[in-house]
């Protein structure tokens, strides 16, 4: 009796319960994703890192030797010859056309193995280009001339280039003796004419140095390194019946002769 009555009351209970609420399908799916994601955690393998490279054997190093400097050698600061001829100062034209070819003479640099030519570096005389009518040689004759006088900056140059042992290429005396130098040491040129020439037979440039001094002197020098070692040459003219020979001899041996005759004034 007790059971059955029991029975009832659990039956009466279940019936007047209120019915679950619906469960929608795609709610449930969408919790459960996200309870899942927020429960996921994603495998991460483990990072191996590779084995340290053994220490590289450092070579010693060489002791580098320092850089030499060379000294500062002064590339025209020794005089490899000079020559000094004097002049009358009471000539005014006549110093006028030296001064003129003297200066433009001066600094001229010759490279190695370059050749001077007097004609082409001192120009035409020219009234245009200042010079002056002067004293000149024309065919063992005096006369006068535009640039007569220049002939003693080409004479002087020639034994300074005697002196330094240039290779003298071209050169030609005076149909008449001058008075600024001995006999066989001068070197006429002129326009069209007679040219005086040399030749750089060094490895090393050289450079015309002149001096005109109004008081009546005249220097023509070649110069060339501080450092440059040449042989001295030595210069001798001999005389035999009127012919003048200028012989230049370096360590014994001639490497030089030329000849000279002149007329009377």
């Amino acid at each position: 009796m007790l059971e059955t009555a029991a029975l009832l009351l659990a039956l009466s209970v279940g019936t007047n319960a209120a019915p679950a609420p619906p469960v929608d399908s795609q709610t449930a799916i969408v919790e459960q994703a996200q309870q899942f994601t927020q429960e996921f955690v994603p495998y991460v393998p483990p990072v191996v890192e590779p084995d340290p490279e053994p220490p590289k054997e450092e070579k010693p190093t060489q002791p580098q030797k320092p850089t030499e400097t060379k000294p500062w050698v002064n590339p025209y600061g020794q005089t490899l010859g000079t020559c000094t001829t004097k002049f009358a100062r009471s000539n005014t034209n006549r110093n006028t056309n030296i001064q003129l070819a003297t200066k433009a003479c001066n600094g001229y640099v010759i490279q190695p193995g370059a050749t001077f030519s007097f004609n082409t570096v001192v120009g035409q005389r020219t009234k245009a280009r200042g010079y002056k009518e002067a004293g000149v040689y024309v065919n063992g004759q005096t006369d006068t001339g535009v640039g007569g006088g220049i002939c003693q900056v080409s004479s002087t140059l020639f034994n300074a280039a005697l002196e330094s042992n240039m290779t003298i290429v071209a050169r030609r005396a005076h149909s008449l003796p001058v008075s600024y130098l001995p006999r066989g040491r001068d070197a006429t040129v002129s326009w069209g004419g007679p040219e005086f020439k040399f030749k750089n037979p060094y490895d090393y440039p050289v450079m015309i140095g002149t001096y005109y001094d109004k008081s009546g002197k005249l220097t023509m020098s070649i110069l060339g390194p501080a450092d440059a070692k040449i042989a001295k040459p030595t210069i001798k003219v001999t005389e035999k019946n009127g012919v003048y020979t200028l012989t230049r001899t370096v360590n014994g041996k001639v490497n030089y002769t030329t000849t000279s005759t002149y007329g009377s004034h």
